[in-house]
């Protein structure tokens, strides 16, 4: 007898049989672990221990993910290296996936299929796993941990940036933050501060584009009494405040040219003074600074200067978009989601694999800060214990199913062939009606279809119906 196609992993004998029924002859079967094998609590470790590397090669694996919480990390960890050569790998669920193990789940699985199920839907999953060529593997987490803050990502391309963040964070260097709004830089700036050796002094965040720019100058660098009209006593300003600690100057982006100059000489020389005085300061923070463009655009279209921008990138640290981070967004969303079930109270156990879907689908244009708007959400009108699309804001449901149909029919063999017809269909319909005066029944029997036809066709390709008559 050949190599099986298909493995099931349980040890629910029912589950068993009705995947076998369900798949039919389609796949030869390998059934591991059913209540006929073992019944023990431990039939996890004890199935995988007796399951060769090359077992599960080029194989569709159903594994029984309703015992998540019996499972021990080294049961999952062994799970994970067996399913890496798997051609694909479904879990079964009930309700949904434990919270504690979600990650876990979706990195070993390309789809998930609900437990009880139609034939329709197993097919339906099947195609859905076939479609998902992202690999198997397991993710090791790179870990930056501080005293409050603390910073994990899944993400290999940003191992060697957060290495250097590290170093550079226990010295006195100027950090250069580049990130869209909501990626975190704030926060990582934070962090830094933290790694640093200035951790037991203050941390001051001073955002640039929320104050008016004609006090940004008071702001930052303080006021002598008498400067201009209000400045009816000396004032401290934020870098002054700062005293031995960090100073976070955020958003730089939308400093004018001068403001440009005289930041660039606080960083050369440490040296600045206050509003209407001529007595010189020395700043005694470290500075970081940060902005959501990027800098070499507004260099070239003329509003920021060069020598600064140079000074800065010393030591730069660019943060991608959460976009391009997909290996973080599950892991953070649950972080969130816990951290609101326990500050708030909510008991909250389990995700549907529906709502990591979206998750995953979603386009997060607000990054992190989205994210974590949006899990907190769901927490707050979570009322079962478990997390489901329907608790999120309903446009990012929607433009996530949306995406998710592009992206399936982008990925159809057949979609460019659709796309050419398409275009052939609406310029051969234009063209007639153009030809026939705009008499749409006449372009119907010209082109051999109903006038029915003809007008759901206009509607679908938005042809415009130019009524007027040829002079």
């Amino acid at each position: 007898m050949g190599r099986p196609s298909a493995t099931i992993f349980s040890k629910d004998a029912t589950l068993c049989e009705l995947l076998e029924t369900r798949l039919g002859q389609e796949s030869a079967l390998h059934i591991v672990g059913s209540q006929a094998e073992s019944s023990s609590s431990d039939f996890s470790a004890t199935a995988l221990a007796n399951i060769g590397n090359s077992t599960w090669a080029q194989q569709t694996v159903f594994v029984d993910l309703r015992d998540l919480t019996t499972w021990s990390a080294e049961d999952w960890s062994l799970l994970q290296r067996r399913v890496e050569t798997a051609h694909r790998v479904i879990g079964i669920v009930d309700h949904g996936i434990p919270l504690d193990r979600a990650v876990e789940a979706d990195q070993i699985c390309q789809a998930f299929l609900e437990y009880p199920f139609e034939q329709g839907r197993l097919q339906t999953v099947l195609r859905e796993a076939e479609r998902n060529t992202s690999p198997r593997r397991v993710l090791k987490a790179r870990n930056v941990v501080g005293q409050k803050h603390s910073l994990t990502t899944y993400t290999p391309s940003l191992y060697p940036a957060l290495d250097e963040l590290e170093i550079a964070a226990r010295h006195d260097f100027t950090i250069l933050l580049i990130g869209e709004t909501g990626t975190g830089k704030t926060y990582l700036a934070n962090l830094i501060h933290e790694l640093s050796p200035r951790n037991d002094r203050r941390f001051v965040h001073v955002a640039c584009g929320a104050l008016p720019k004609d006090l940004l100058d008071s702001e930052l660098f303080g006021h002598k009494k008498g400067a201009f009209t209000g400045a009816e006593v000396d004032k401290q300003g934020k870098l002054e405040a700062a005293g031995d600690g960090t100073f976070l100057l955020d958003e730089i982006d939308v400093l004018g040219m001068e403001q440009q100059v005289k930041l660039l000489r606080i960083l050369e020389s440490g040296e600045y003074e206050r509003v209407g005085c001529n007595e010189t300061r020395d700043l005694k923070a470290r500075t970081i600074v940060a902005s959501n463009l990027s800098l070499e655009r507004l260099i070239s279209e003329g509003r920021f200067r060069s020598d600064l921008y140079f000074r800065l990138k010393q030591v730069k640290f660019e943060i991608p978009p959460l976009r391009q981070r997909p290996l973080d967004i599950l892991p953070l969303a649950i972080s969130f989601i816990t951290e609101c079930s326990r500050e708030n109270e909510i008991p909250v156990s389990m995700v549907t694999p529906e709502f990591i879907q979206v998750l995953m689908t979603y386009d997060w244009p607000g990054n992190i800060r989205e994210l974590r708007n949006e899990t907190r959400r769901a927490v707050l009108f979570c009322q079962d214990g478990i997390i489901t699309p329907d608790l999120m804001t309903p446009t990012v449901v929607q433009e996530a199913r949306n995406r998710a149909e592009q992206m399936e029919f982008a990925a159809s063999p057949t979609a460019c062939l659709a796309r050419e017809v398409a275009t052939t269909e609406q310029e051969a319909i234009e063209s007639m009606l153009k030809s026939l005066n705009f008499n749409r029944a006449a372009t119907a029997r010209a082109l051999g279809i109903s006038r029915v036809t003809l007008y759901n066709k206009i509607r679908k390709y938005r042809i415009p119906l130019d009524r007027r008559k040829p002079k």
